[in-house]
C-alpha cells in the first residue's frame, strides 16, 4: 500500500494479516514484521492501532474467544455427536496457534485474565461452550443427571487440545475426537 494513502478499517486489516500469516506459517512466525508485510502496510502502522505487541495479540485473542463463545452445536442424534462437532468447531489452525502462544507468553496470559482468574484465555472459552452443550445434552436425558458438567467439560477440551497438538498440522480424524468424547460421556 502506498504511502500517505488511507487505510479504511487498519485495524481489521491487520487483525486479519495476522490470523494469515499464524496459519500459514505458524505461531512462531507471528511478529509485527510478518504482521506488517501481510498487510502491506508500514511497521507504524500497527503501533499506531496497538500499543505493543502484546496489546495486539490480545486483540486477537478476543476475537477469537468471541467466535467461540458464538459457536452453536449443530442438532444432533447424540450427546457425543453433539460434543464432537463443538470441539471441531472450537479447535481450527487459528485457535490453536493462538493458543500456543497464550500459553507460552505469561505477561499475554495475565494481560488478558479477567478478575485474576486462573482460567487460561481460549481454553476458558473452550470449556465453557463445551459446558453449556453438556448441560442442554442432560435436559434432555442423554447425560446422566448427576454428571460434573464443569469436569466433563474440562477434561473434554483439555484431551482434545492434546490429541489435535499431537496431530501436528494434519487435522485429527473425526472418529479419533468422536472417541475420546464417548469415552469421556456418562
Amino acid at each position: 500500500m502506498p504511502t500517505g494513502q488511507p487505510l479504511p478499517d487498519a485495524r481489521n486489516v491487520l487483525l486479519q494479516a495476522g490470523r494469515r500469516v499464524l496459519v500459514a506459517q505458524g505461531p512462531g512466525a507471528l511478529n509485527s514484521r510478518a504482521v506488517t508485510a501481510s498487510s502491506g502496510v508500514a511497521k507504524g502502522v500497527l503501533h499506531r492501532h496497538f500499543t505493543d505487541f502484546d496489546d495486539y495479540l490480545g486483540a486477537l485473542v478476543a476475537e477469537e474467544a468471541r467466535r467461540i463463545e458464538s459457536i452453536e452445536p449443530l442438532v444432533a442424534d447424540s450427546a457425543s455427536a453433539a460434543v464432537t462437532d463443538v470441539l471441531e468447531q472450537i479447535f481450527t489452525p487459528t485457535m490453536l496457534g493462538l493458543a500456543s502462544i497464550v500459553l507460552s507468553r505469561e505477561g499475554l496470559r495475565r494481560r488478558l485474565r479477567r478478575d485474576e482468574s486462573p482460567e487460561v484465555p481460549l481454553f476458558a472459552e473452550a470449556t465453557s461452550v463445551v459446558a453449556d452443550v453438556l448441560a442442554a445434552e442432560r435436559e434432555v436425558g442423554w447425560i446422566a443427571e448427576d454428571a460434573d458438567i464443569p469436569a466433563l467439560a474440562l477434561i473434554l477440551v483439555g484431551s482434545a487440545h492434546l490429541l489435535y497438538v499431537s496431530a501436528g498440522e494434519a487435522q485429527p480424524a473425526h472418529d479419533a475426537i468422536d472417541r475420546i468424547v464417548q469415552w469421556t460421556l456418562p
